[in-house]
């Protein structure tokens, strides 16, 4: 029995009448599984003790957006474990050829609205690709975002020479100063974390739900800060976002503060082809 027909047994589903795999991701092994009672699921399949992490963030991350009923997300069946893998089974949903973006806008607005307390962070780590990102809470987001987010992953290239020390110095200088670029208490938000195009995912019903979260709570601009760094979202998306948020002082600069943090992470996760970019979004804070 392989690990795919344990989980659904484990979970009481049908088993398996067909596998095939699903583009898109580079982390998991993941299935569309056809079941044998007709139904369909997706299956992501990870091994060892940092896969079963990775997996148990992300569905903790998907129970945290579920219960903000504004926005879609695929259901969870279940999160299986063995001595060998670790399998999260999702509902399956068939992606649409259009999708209402000015609605998808006004539900991550409502999210963000949302009442989620006073704190900056999260209780369990957070995993933004393979980077994992501990867990911790701080009352200033700009505390927040230099000391458990940007100067870990700065320390992590530096480190690695994938930066020079001397950039690495410019940097750090240019996150100290974030207080005098930015709000240190806005309000705070549920995050999806990591919504980039490719996690925004068009339906049949013309619905766009949100795949794959980092979840925490922080700045809502964040997750504006990372769909506009890694485009192909229409504009209605960006409007009827603004229009629910209303005026936000110091966006663009609030947007370059996260985007630092995505591009530093792409630097140490695929090298120094980032750093350009990098640079040019921390010249914005400078």
């Amino acid at each position: 029995m392989n690990a795919i027909d344990r989980a659904l047994r484990s979970l009481g589903l049908p088993s398996q009448a067909s596998a095939s795999p699903l583009t898109g991701g580079c982390i998991h092994d993941v299935q569309y599984v056809t079941l044998k009672s007709g139904d369909s699921v997706v299956c992501k399949i990870a091994c060892g003790d940092t896969g079963r992490r990775m997996l148990e963030s992300e569905c903790r991350g998907l129970g945290a957006l579920t219960e903000m009923v504004s926005v879609t997300v695929p259901s969870v069946f279940g999160l299986v474990t063995d001595e060998e893998t670790t399998v999260l089974v999702l509902e399956y949903l068939q992606r649409g050829g259009s999708a209402n973006w000015g609605l998808a806008g006004q539900q991550l607005a409502a999210m963000h609205m949302a009442d989620v307390g006073e704190r900056f962070g999260s209780a369990e780590e957070v995993w933004l690709g393979s980077t994992c990102l501990a867990a911790g809470w701080d009352d200033d987001w700009c505390r927040y975002l230099a000391e458990q987010r940007l100067r870990p992953l700065l320390r992590d290239v530096v480190d690695s020479k994938t930066i020079d020390a001397s950039v690495g110095r410019h940097l750090d200088r240019i996150i100290g100063s974030l207080e005098q670029h930015m709000p240190s208490n806005p309000h705070p938000s549920l995050l999806h974390g990591d919504l980039w195009a490719g996690n925004l995912h068009p339906t049949r019903d013309g619905c766009v739900a949100l795949l794959d979260p980092a979840v925490s709570i922080g700045d809502a601009v964040a997750d504006v800060a990372m769909t506009t760094l890694f485009g192909g979202v229409p504009n209605a998306f960006f409007q009827v976002w603004r229009e629910m948020m209303g005026e936000l002082v110091q966006e663009r600069e609030r947007i370059a503060a996260v985007q630092m943090l995505h591009l530093l992470n792409h630097v140490r996760l695929f090298g120094k082809g980032y750093v350009p970019r990098l640079m040019a979004v921390a010249e914005t804070l400078a």
